[in-house]
């Protein structure tokens, strides 16, 4: 048995890793815990280092406290108890006190964590002394609200790191340069430096914005009722008074997406930030870069087939044996497309994991943009890479046209001891699909589009998919394939009107 299992058992069950499969899997060869206490010795700010057998080591955050916090279970540790210290309301005050006030403090490693101010420090000053309270678990287990609302304090779990700046805080602090007002204002974060200088994002401090929730549940939910109804009046079809305010919801959406990329092309200063023509040698390495995530995808496929089930190991096995036919033929077609045209696009930063689960609705019906910090399979250097802003048109739109509706039909059709009746999610999927298509459509109906560019990007965020649910959902594998195979039959589901960026 692991000697570390009380405590890995307790960081699974708080979600306070990303390596919840290796630990699963008996990988975690040991954890090393590097602790400072504040707050008298009450509170303990922890930098946890995972030993994982044969990959890298990971690091990650974990504050605790010795205070009793009512409802939560504690962690039995070496003979003491402790609590997720996010729960505790003194915990803002207390940890920033020791931060920003006194400038930092240093761990017995020689590790180093630091505020960095963005407005200056009379707004931390002034909210010093403000208490803190967790948002619930289903927006995040790792944020928390200072004070009557004013702004939120997103702790990292897992850190990396890194000489370059991390994506999440370059990112914001350009948006906040620009004037962004799709994206929350951002006060400034924290930084752990190690020893060498490196330093890892540990948490940013950002106005709180008073929401509904995130479009992925929201939208979520008003599918489910919208199908539950229709069902409960044997109506096989869904009007659109039904869903209008989910449409106009989507059309937002995407007219907000727009004032978003306007504003990640607007970037200055730093060659490294400021948009630049696609040119031909991008093409060519972009080319490369997508036959070689084809091949470790195909590879990828082969090598976990016999996980899945019979249906689906059917379904890939059309695409693999089809693999060059199509698939090559589809990448030659669009990229020759662009490198004879005159426009060839724009690259530029995007935001890299963009999906309705990064887009909160206000109270006030305004959409803001959050989480910066890019695909969290990609090291910093390839979240840092230009690409076309149709890398997160193409995201967006799998969340809305991909994922949407397979996760509400299977939620509709499985009944409270968790079994799928077969007949209604046949229903579903046929009721919904013109539904999904309309808000598919509302949303790149409201921002410019490079046709080409988009299918480009929703194959290679389709590759993706793959294999992220082999990895971790290999029952959800059938969704991205689908998708797959459609787009490489030319029978996408929309055709927008090609537009292009000026």
């Amino acid at each position: 048995m692991n000697k570390n299992k009380i405590l890995l058992d307790y960081i699974y069950d708080k979600r306070w890793c990303s390596f919840k499969n290796e630990i699963s899997s008996d990988l975690i060869e040991d954890i090393v815990l590097e602790a400072k206490s504040f707050d008298n010795e009450k509170k303990f700010f922890i930098i946890g280092k995972a030993i994982i057998k044969n990959a890298l080591p990971q690091y990650f955050i974990m504050p605790l406290t010795s205070e009793k916090i009512e409802n939560e279970v504690p962690l039995k540790y070496k003979g003491h108890e402790y609590y997720d210290a996010l729960k505790s309301k003194s915990y803002w005050s207390s940890l920033m006190t020791e931060i920003a006030l006194d400038k930092g403090f240093v761990f017995s490693n020689g590790f180093k964590l630091i505020y960095q101010s963005w407005d200056g420090f009379d707004f931390i000053t002034k909210h010093i002394d403000d208490i803190s309270k967790p948002l619930n678990a289903e927006q995040s287990n790792s944020t928390i609200i200072v004070g009557d609302n004013i702004f939120a304090f997103k702790q990292q779990r897992m850190i990396e790191f890194t000489k370059d700046a991390n994506p999440e805080v370059e990112m914001n602090y350009n948006l906040m340069k620009t004037g962004c007002r799709v994206v929350p204002k951002t006060y400034g974060h924290l930084s752990l430096i190690n020893t060498t200088g490196e330093s890892a994002f540990v948490g940013i401090i950002q106005e709180f914005v008073p929401n509904n929730g995130d479009l992925w549940e929201l939208s979520r939910e008003k599918l489910l009722s919208i199908l539950s109804e229709a069902f409960s009046s044997q109506s096989d079809i869904i009007t659109l008074p039904k869903y209008k305010k989910l449409s106009e919801l989507m059309h937002l959406v995407g007219h907000e997406t727009e004032k978003l990329i306007s504003c990640l092309s607007s970037f200055s200063g730093d060659k490294s930030l400021i948009s630049k023509p696609v040119t031909l040698s991008y093409i060519r390495e972009y080319k490369s870069e997508l036959k070689k995530l084809m091949l470790e995808t195909k590879d990828n496929i082969k090598n976990n087939i016999n996980k899945l089930s019979s249906d689906m190991a059917l379904n890939i096995q059309e695409i693999l044996q089809n693999w060059e036919k199509y698939i090559s033929k589809f990448l030659n077609e669009k990229f020759n497309k662009i490198s004879n045209r005159k426009d060839r696009g724009l690259l530029m930063r995007v935001h890299g994991d963009f999906h309705l689960g990064q887009a909160i609705e206000s109270k006030s019906g305004a959409i803001k943009f959050i989480d910066f910090s890019g695909e969290p399979n990609l090291d910093f250097s390839a979240r840092k890479e230009k690409r076309s802003y149709m890398y997160d048109i193409a995201g967006m739109y799998r969340s809305i046209s991909g994922y949407l509706p397979v996760v509400v039909t299977k939620r509709f059709a499985t009944d409270e001891n968790g079994t799928i009746n077969n007949e209604k999610l046949l229903w579903a999927n046929s009721t919904i699909k013109p539904v999904i298509k309309n808000l598919s459509d509302a949303f790149l109906s409201e921002v410019d589009i490079d046709k080409d560019w988009l299918e480009i990007e929703i194959f290679r965020r389709n590759l993706y998919e793959i294999n992220y649910e082999i990895a971790y959902r290999p029952q959800m594998l059938f969704i991205p394939i689908d998708n797959l195979k459609a787009l490489l039959l030319s029978t996408q589901e929309s055709n927008p009107k090609v537009q292009k960026r000026k």
